[in-house]
């Protein structure tokens, strides 16, 4: 059975950071809002074109690929995923920015997903 998880943009709610999720931040909590970030630019892109992910693409596959690609960012700009620091998040962002716009990401999903992040990272110590 396909997993047709991806809603249709009239039904789509677009994700953004909730007062908690910048509570008792630290930098493993901000790892992991960051793939969460990311995770969510790439479902609301999937939504606008109105793609159906292939049949064995289940929304844990896409968390899984979305971690992948996160992790390779943090390696790429010299930070560690397991360690991330303030400043290595900032650099993994930049590459993940480049990419998701290489990729054909609509720059107004970008930019949105940009400020989460940068929201993030003003509250990170």
């Amino acid at each position: 059975m396909p997993h047709d998880y991806l809603p249709r943009m009239k039904a789509f709610h677009r994700w953004g950071l909730v007062p908690s999720d910048l509570e008792n931040l630290t930098p493993i909590k901000s790892r992991d809002l960051l793939v969460r970030c990311f995770f969510e630019a790439q479902r609301e892109t999937f939504a606008r074109s109105s793609k159906v992910l292939a049949r064995d693409d289940s929304e844990e596959e896409v968390r899984k690929n979305v971690t992948t690609m996160v992790k390779m960012a943090f390696k790429e700009t010299g930070g560690s995923y397991e360690q991330p620091t303030k400043a290595s998040l900032a650099k993994a962002v930049g590459a993940l920015t480049q990419k998701a716009a290489a990729w054909g990401t609509p720059e107004d999903i970008i930019e949105h997903h940009r400020v989460q992040i940068e929201r993030i990272l003003t509250v990170l110590k």
